[in-house]
Formats: structure tokens, sequence, C-alpha cells
């Protein structure tokens, strides 16, 4: 059990959690709430991999994206007294009297998950952060300021402990307020895509995806699997492109889930999306994989994901299957592809790009 530095803050004032109705915004770790069990905590997960270590049961989830389109989801599990919501947005109203916020990368989502705490705790409730220093936690101080008198309880591993009390009367939070809609064109097609705050590339077409879909070659067939697809960017793209090929979308979050459906049911499509941590659980096979994998855990650098997904993607193609990938030319990705692949090429390459297509055979 390893707890992260922002719950080994947390048990160094664990008597704040005795009195009221807590709910928890995607937690850093599996293991801190075990030290809680006496408690009724409602726990909300955005992130699918913790949500499965929390809950233990759940490998990965499937999802039709016509079912999601506009309601979103929430995939709930009891353990003990708490229970763990893997959703993109908990609507709630005065539902709890604490939030604790575990700080997130980008400042606009941590905006958006502020305005959904005030919801949940409402007049008089208090929303905790709890995030890294070096993560931006000082600045979020400041945004909390605007919902009442901040303050610093704790400071420890590097971390920092911050709560505010709502000052001011706040409704349900309405995903719909924090949704865009942006029109992207590439090699004269054109196509909406939807995304949140925390979504990867919000409100952008990332250079690293454009190089992918410029420059993509591979011809499709049988069925593709977008991976790590965030608002479905690409595969919506190639979906115009390919009509007849079936293609499936997977993603560790919850609002890169919701957003993918969103993106689908925009350009009159629809999908296979799978929530996993990585490929674990996902058991299609699929004949294509293409990505812009991630390569940071929170604000550092991480190979970990992709490493793995590497390794995992040779056992989800078939015999002739391609992946094709593009990342920054930084990294060692070349030396982990021809480790598990017969054939690796280099297909096109910017000053920050490469793409990648990697064969079985």
């Amino acid at each position: 059990m390893i707890l992260s530095p922002q719950s080994q803050l947390l048990e160094r004032n664990i008597a704040l959690f005795d009195e009221g109705q807590w709910a928890f915004i995607n937690p850093s770790d599996a293991y801190f709430l075990d030290q809680l069990k006496h408690l009724n905590i409602t726990v909300m997960h955005q992130y699918f991999d913790i949500f499965s270590e929390s809950v233990r049961v759940v490998p990965s989830l499937t999802f039709d994206s016509r079912d999601i389109a506009k309601q979103g989801f929430e995939v709930s599990q009891k353990i003990g007294s708490h229970e763990h919501i893997f959703t993109p947005f908990l609507r709630g109203e005065k539902t709890h009297n604490h939030a604790l916020i575990f700080l997130p990368k980008a400042k606009s989502h941590f905006s958006m998950l502020l305005r959904m705490a005030a919801g949940l705790v409402g007049l008089g409730g208090q929303i905790h952060v709890v995030g890294e220093n070096k993560g931006g936690i000082k600045s979020a101080a400041k945004l909390m300021q605007q919902f009442g008198a901040t303050q610093k309880v704790d400071s420890a591993r590097h971390c920092s402990l911050i709560t505010t009390q709502v000052e001011h009367a706040h409704l349900a939070f309405e995903p719909e307020a924090w949704l865009q809609e942006d029109t992207y064109c590439l090699q004269d097609i054109e196509w909406p895509v939807v995304s949140m705050p925390g979504v990867f590339s919000h409100g952008e077409l990332d250079k690293g995806t454009a190089l992918l879909l410029d420059k993509h070659d591979t011809h499709l067939s049988g069925t593709v699997l977008d991976f790590a697809c965030g608002a479905g960017v690409i595969g919506s793209y190639l979906k115009k492109r390919y009509p007849h090929v079936n293609f499936h979308f997977s993603d560790v979050s919850a609002l890169a889930i919701y957003c993918t459906a969103l993106t689908l049911a925009k350009n009159a499509q629809s999908a296979t999306l799978f929530a996993a941590n990585g490929l674990q659980g996902i058991e299609a096979r699929v004949q294509h994989i293409v990505t812009n994998p991630p390569f940071h855990t929170g604000v550092k650098t991480d190979y970990t994901v992709t490493k793995r997904f590497i390794e995992d993607a040779t056992k989800l193609l078939t015999q002739r299957g391609t992946l094709q990938m593009v990342a920054n030319r930084f990294l060692p990705y070349p030396g982990l592809l021809s480790a598990h692949f017969s054939h690796v090429l280099t297909t096109a390459q910017t000053t920050q790009f490469s793409l990648y297509q990697a064969a079985l055979s």
C-alpha cells in the first residue's frame, strides 16, 4: 500500500473527516480511504484507474455512445460505507457538508470542479483542496477566494491543504455550461468536436494529432481502436474518411468518454466506448490502433502508460494488425515499438513530433 504525497498530508489531518457528510473528488490513490472505513463518504472518480483499484472488481466498462450522448453516465459501486462513482460529473445540490478536491493539472478543470463542489455543499458548506506545491496549489487558492475566505490548513510532503467556506448559495452543477464545440478542417473534411475542461487538448486541435491525421496513409478496414481518445478527435475524423469501418474508442477519463459520445453524436456517428486503465480489461480484437498517447502523470513525465500500452497492443491486434502512433520526438518510443513489433517505420516528422507505424508482420 503506497499513499500518494497528497494522501500522506491528509493522514496528518485525519481528524478533519470526523464530522459532516463528505464527498471526495478524484482521489489520487485507492488506499487513504481505507483509514476512513467507519464514515459514510461519496467518492467521485473521473479517472477509471483509481476507481477500478478502489472497488477492486471492475476491470473495464463498455458503453454505447448513443446511450450517454446527452445524459452522461454514473457507474456506482458500494464498498462498505463508501459509495464510489465513476462519472464525468455530479449534479447534486447541497447533498454534502464538505467536498475535498484533489487538485487536477489544468486550471480550467479545477475551476469546473470548484463550481461542481460549490453546488454539492451549498451555502455554509466547506470546500477543501489538496495538491502538490509545484502543481499550482497557490493559484488554486486564489481561484477558491471567489467562493469565500480561504485559509491554509497544513503543508507537508511538498503538498498543501487549503479550505474555504462557501459564502453564497449555488445551484446544482450544469455540465452544459462547460461544453465547448469547435469545428476543425483537414484535407477538405470538416468535423465538429465537443470537449470540456479536463479533456486532452480542450478547445484546440493538438499539433501531434493534426500530424497523425494529415499524414495518415494506412488503408483502414475491419475494426479500429482510437486509444486514449480524448474528445474523440482522431476516430471521428477517420470515421468520416472510412464510414464503413467499425470504430472503438477507449480512455481512462470519464470526461473523455462523455465528450467522445457527444462528438460522435454531432457527426451523426456511433461507436463502442471503453473506460479502462490502458488496455486492461478490453477483450475486443482489432485490425488497427491509432493513438496520440499520454506521457504525463499529473505534472510529471511518465512513460509507464505508453510502455504498457505498446506491450498490450500486440495482444489486441490481429495477426496483420498495425499501430499508428504520434508522439513528441524526444520520447524513446522507437526502441519500445521495435521490441514488440516486427516492422517499425517513422512515416512523418516535424520539429516537435514523430509519427510511427508499427506492424506485427
